[in-house]
């Protein structure tokens, strides 16, 4: 941890922050391999070894940014889990915010799925982790819907591993049928339908 003054909690999550978006945006417009450490801190406005301090490689700042932004999406589909809503509706309301990520960071998520697909295999399996929570706990969302009569007894890792491939796709498509908005509000229609118990 950077040495000297003592720095707060939020301090260092604000530092940290601002080290990710000036390495996310030289990512995106250099290429990983193309920025450097070098540049990174200036960047940030740090000091190349308070730069190390916080971040030892590359890669662990890349890995870092995927793992915070996966724990924001996760807080933010707690917050609607949270709420006095049907199963559905939640699930609705968190495929419209991820959806909204998807569209505000699309240059960086493909960025980020190129880039961490060259990552060793240790360093792979910690951003999975994370994930795999993240799908854990919409797939308990699923299951209590199943429970309360709400949706039919249904795979709940496949349905939301659907529902990830109809975002990717309304965002990514090069066949649009409408806007990203449009086109998930229809798919997802399609989805809540075959949920729907009989």
């Amino acid at each position: 941890m950077p040495k000297g003054i003592p720095l707060t909690d939020e301090e260092i999550s604000r530092r940290r922050r601002e080290i990710f978006q000036a390495a996310m945006h030289l990512f995106v417009e250099k290429g990983f391999n193309e920025t450097s450490m070098r540049e990174i801190a200036e960047a940030a406005g740090v000091g190349k070894s308070t730069l190390y301090d916080y971040f030892p490689t590359k890669d662990e700042i890349l890995i870092s940014f995927v793992v915070e932004e996966v724990r924001q999406m996760t807080v933010w589909a707690e917050e609607i889990i949270a709420q006095d809503l049907s199963a559905g509706e939640k699930l609705r309301r968190i495929m419209h915010r991820h959806l909204e990520y998807l569209l505000a960071n699309k240059a960086l998520y493909m960025k980020l799925t190129l880039e961490t697909q060259r990552l060793n295999f240790e360093s792979q399996q910690r951003i999975q982790m994370h994930r795999h929570a993240y799908q854990d706990m919409l797939c308990a969302l699923v299951r209590r819907g199943i429970q309360t009569g709400e949706f039919r007894p249904v795979n709940p890792l496949l349905v939301i591993r659907g529902m990830f491939a109809l975002l990717t796709s309304a965002v990514f498509t090069t066949r649009p049928t409408g806007t990203p908005t449009e086109m998930v509000s229809q798919a997802s229609d399609i989805i809540f339908k075959g949920l729907e118990a009989r």
